[in-house]
């Protein structure tokens, strides 16, 4: 199957941190003059992790695919770019067709043809409604007219996957008349022999580059797709040239280029990816000995400048964008792979292990996969015998929801009072669960709720709550040891009484005082004074504490609007506002005593206050762990009236110090 030459053996085969030892403490590999991230590790574990996620599928493997929760809930591209749909279907039913002509001007006729609008149901819709596609039978007039028509209706002939400019150079008001007028231009000129016969593969690229509204990108993606067929026959490894977004990844990768091209970078970390896998433990299995080409490492970073925004926030790119908008949606239409003859991989694409047991799951839907939440709530719509959104039609699912949940309780109850003799109990309990589905959809319909995008929601919630904590390095991990907060540290804590015999806290860093003396402040002596464990806490599990780098002297003043925003004054009344408010809510509950959860109320408050900040990407299981393990160290403390709290944020843990 082709594989990275040291195998992992990560009982988690989801998880991105496989590196021996602690995640965070990972080392960074020395390039000489490049300076590279955390980043650049998390490029390399995410396409592994991506691309196990295409064999998990191809193979059968029941959902989730990953465990990794910014891949499961996102849409990302596949590692190798001929993996994706879209690509997929171009080179088995656009350029490989035997019942179409072979030529060089019929075969570059297509595929300028369907990625011009790169949307598998616009070739359809030409092909329902012309019959074959060939430039033999082409007319401008045909396809001007199945085009206008569908754009009448409202349907999107152009995909969204990259903007396609509209070429208004070439004379037509509407953008899909310029683009076939630029493949009739295309053809004239004489461009399909012309890349035939190109040396080279930049050649092909700058023959492209040269028709009105093409830019450096849109060539490359075109010369790239043009060599998936024998018109053409250049190496991948030959020639690159870097996206918008792949160069937006590499400065995300990179803190120091060395004054390098993003090409020349791109050519290295191809060159390097058997190294890097091998330095990572990572099990990349590449796509059946066919490794890692220039285009796919140049796309790889341009979804690592994604995954970054969730997994690395610190780190900020030229966009600015801090969030990804596309949500993964599993679609269910099988893809039989089929890559191009030249690579000479189909025979072992054919053979691959589990591939012929697993049919039901790769090529033709299983009993299980016929229903889904967004069918079934639109086949639970046409039932609806009050399908208006009035007063009336709304309180009925509501009533009716409630009502089926009382005689789901019903059944149940005659089962704990008959038992075994109850022996429809599964069938009804069963209609009965039906029941209160349907009232929940129709009552999602009335809405406009989609029940497919709140169940997907729930579960991110569910896993960001109680699920295994997802890897997070420290925000601060990209920058110089003086403005990160140590990964390894220890403060004491020691309680004295003053001339009025009140009792005072001081806390010490490194045998010198650490703050001012504190009391709990209160009438009460609740043991206020030594919730700077809740701090502490803040800094070991969430890898986040302005206050405690203000006190460690570590504020990244390196990057003016990081110390201001993140490490500055209102960040630090924002998490002395939090330690307030959870020791509020912990002091009614005896401080979590026999706890290991807090209410999702509470949570709800935390995650909104700290909307602003870079610690919002935490989930609420993350902000749990914290809180109820920092109650459990300050109880000790608060028991022993002191004690040395040790802090590791390599491992994500804190802990006293056993006297």
């Amino acid at each position: 199957m082709g594989r990275s030459r040291r195998k992992s053996t990560d009982p988690n085969p989801g998880r991105l941190a496989r590196a021996a030892g602690s995640p965070f403490a990972e080392a960074l590999p020395d390039l000489g003059q490049l300076k590279v991230s955390p980043v650049y590790n998390s490029y390399w574990r995410f396409a592994a992790e991506r691309q196990s996620v295409f064999f998990r599928r191809l193979e059968g493997s029941p959902a989730p695919w990953t465990h990794d929760p910014v891949i499961r809930a996102h849409k990302f591209t596949n590692a190798y770019r001929a993996s994706d749909r879209v690509s997929q279907y171009l080179i088995r039913n656009v350029i490989y067709r035997d019942d179409l002509p072979g030529s060089t001007d019929e075969v570059v006729f297509r595929i300028m043809l369907f990625k011009l609008f790169n949307k598998i149901e616009t070739w359809e819709l030409l092909q329902n409604e012309l019959g074959p596609l060939t430039y033999a039978d082409y007319t401008f007039k045909s396809y001007d007219q199945v085009l206008g028509k569908a754009m009448e209706k409202g349907r999107a002939i152009y995909s969204a996957a990259y903007i396609m400019p509209s070429a208004g150079g070439l004379g037509h008001a509407k953008k899909h008349r310029n683009h076939l007028a630029l493949i009739q231009k295309m053809i004239a000129d004489g461009l399909p022999s012309r890349l035939a016969g190109a040396k080279t593969m930049e050649a092909a690229f700058k023959m492209i580059l040269a028709y009105p509204s093409i830019g450096d990108f849109l060539a490359y993606q075109y010369v790239t797709d043009i060599n998936y067929s024998t018109v053409t026959n250049f190496s991948e490894m030959e020639f690159v040239v870097p996206g918008p977004g792949a160069k937006d990844g590499i400065r995300k990768c990179f803190t120091d280029t060395a004054g390098k091209s993003d090409a020349y970078i791109i050519k290295l970390v191809t060159e390097r990816q058997d190294v890097e896998f091998d330095r990572l433990g990572l099990d990349f299995r590449n796509l059946w000995g066919w490794k890692l080409q220039l285009i796919d490492c140049q796309n790889l970073f341009c979804e690592t400048d994604k995954y970054a925004r969730v997994i690395h926030p610190e780190v900020t790119g030229a966009s600015g964008r801090t969030r990804i908008k596309q949500k993964f949606r599993p679609n269910s239409d099988p893809i039989n792979y089929w890559y191009p003859p030249k690579w000479g991989i189909n025979d072992k694409v054919a053979q691959h292990p589990l591939r012929s047991v697993a049919p039901a799951t790769l090529l033709t839907p299983s009993p299980e996969a016929l229903m889904n939440l967004h069918e079934y709530q639109q086949r639970a719509s046409k039932t609806d015998r009050n399908p208006g959104t009035d007063e009336k039609s709304i309180m009925i699912p509501l009533a009716g929801l409630a009502g089926e949940a009382g005689e789901l309780l019903s059944e149940y109850k005659k089962y704990l009072r008959d038992g075994e003799s109850h022996k429809l109990f599964k069938e009804r309990f069963s209609e009965e669960v039906g029941d209160v589905l349907w009232y929940l959809a129709n009552a999602a319909t009335k809405f406009g709720l989609n029940l497919a995008e709140v169940a997907e929601q729930n579960l991110l919630k569910c896993e960001g709550r109680w699920g295994p904590l997802p890897y997070r390095e420290p925000f601060d991990a990209g920058y110089q040891d003086g403005e990160r907060i140590p990964r390894h540290f220890s403060i004491d804590f020691t309680t004295y009484h003053d001339e009025d015999d009140t009792p005072k806290v001081r806390v010490f860093y490194k045998g010198k005082q650490f703050g001012d003396d504190l009391s709990d402040n209160s009438y009460a002596k609740d043991g206020y004074g030594y919730h700077d464990v809740i701090h502490l806490t803040f800094a070991a599990i969430l890898g986040w504490s302005p206050l405690v780098r203000k006190m460690l002297g570590a504020k990244r003043k390196s990057d003016k609007r990081v110390d201001l925003v993140e490490d500055g004054g209102r960040a630090i009344a924002t998490e002395e506002g939090l330690s307030a408010m959870i020791f509020a809510y912990a002091r009614d509950y005896n401080f979590l005593e026999g706890k290991s959860s807090v209410s999702t109320e509470l949570l709800r408050m935390v995650k909104n206050m700290v909307r602003h900040l870079e610690v919002s990407v935490c989930t609420t299981g993350e902000w749990e762990r914290a809180i109820v393990r920092g109650f459990e160290v300050w109880r000790e403390v608060k028991r022993r009236r002191g004690g040395t709290v040790d802090v590791d944020l390599n491992n994500r843990c804190i802990s006293l110090r056993d006297v």
